[in-house]
């Protein structure tokens, strides 16, 4: 069959940073939260029973980010190969699943964000594959962006930022000192696709610690609050949330079950405000685990 075409639109490296806060008169900023009392994570009592927990098919054990579109459909997405999951988690079931190009475009994939009809991919590198969802089976054409974020540190969480029309990546591994000892997100949008050169939030490891107890702290999955702004980062070697603002002040912390979370990798709200976690398999069974929010 013939391959969809493959749309590649490079960014160049000399433009200007795409987002990033009091670094610079002219750059696009996080917006504001509410204040940081509001906490997202004291919404839910991660430390009990989950609501349900969904042992995922076998054709999802390599299950990595999570993301839900403005209905509340859920999409995951496969490590190795760009091939995109809706889930039904109420139902327990796999409502369609479609690939960008035949056979699949290959790559590090380490987030998945929805807007609208758009779905975008994020490498560990920050290369963004984006296209339109697709029908059960079939295989979408699909545009290739380089940021440039990849040069200052290893992506690993993706995030839609409604308000801003832009993506929000994770920086799980820094590869330039300035973000030593920082958290970091960084911003980018498809509809100004300039290289990202700064980060949008930083926060402080030592801020961190002071809550989680160690510095051993590296991002797995980003998801943002649309109600508050806050972002969540999970990080699956902690086993724990980290709750920013955008401002970067931690709010709170919430660590995981180890029993119930072998490797936690991505993170969703459903339609209803519940928080989902889905788990690689690493040994046993892929799962999905639903904790409704108490709050």
């Amino acid at each position: 069959m013939t391959s969809p075409t493959l749309r590649i639109a490079l960014a160049g490296f000399g433009g200007a940073c795409a987002a990033f806060i009091a670094l610079g008169a002219g750059s696009m900023r996080l917006p504001a939260s509410t204040p940081a009392s509001a906490s997202v994570l004291a919404r839910y009592d991660l430390g009990a029973a989950p609501t349900a927990r969904w042992k995922l098919p076998r054709a999802l054990d390599e299950i990595s980010g999570l993301a839900t579109d403005a209905t509340g459909r859920l999409f995951a997405h496969d490590d190795e190969q760009a091939i995109i999951y809706e889930l039904d988690a109420s139902a327990e079931r796999i409502v369609r699943q479609f690939a960008f190009g035949r056979p699949p475009a290959r790559g590090d994939f380490e987030g998945i964000a929805v807007a609208g009809t758009r779905v975008f991919l994020t490498t560990s590198s920050g290369i963004v594959y984006a296209g339109a969802t697709g029908a059960n089976g079939t295989a979408v054409p699909f545009s290739l962006f380089r940021t440039g974020i990849g040069r200052s540190c290893e992506i690993e969480g993706l995030a839609w930022n409604a308000n801003q029309d832009s993506l929000l990546f994770a920086c799980k591994a820094p590869r330039i000192s300035a973000l030593r000892d920082r958290l970091a997100v960084f911003a980018w949008s498809p509809a100004r696709p300039a290289p990202a050169a700064e980060p949008a939030m930083r926060a402080s490891l030592r801020d961190v610690a002071d809550q989680l107890g160690h510095r051993d702290f590296l991002p797995s999955e980003l998801l943002r609050d649309p109600d508050t702004g806050h972002l969540l980062l999970l990080a699956a070697r902690a086993h724990a949330i980290v709750e920013i603002t955008p401002q970067g002040d931690v709010v709170n912390v919430s660590r995981l079950q180890r029993a119930l979370h072998r490797q936690p990798e991505g993170l969703a709200f459903d339609r209803d405000g519940a928080l989902l976690i889905s788990d690689e398999a690493n040994g046993g069974r892929a799962t999905l685990t639903t904790y409704r929010r108490a709050r």
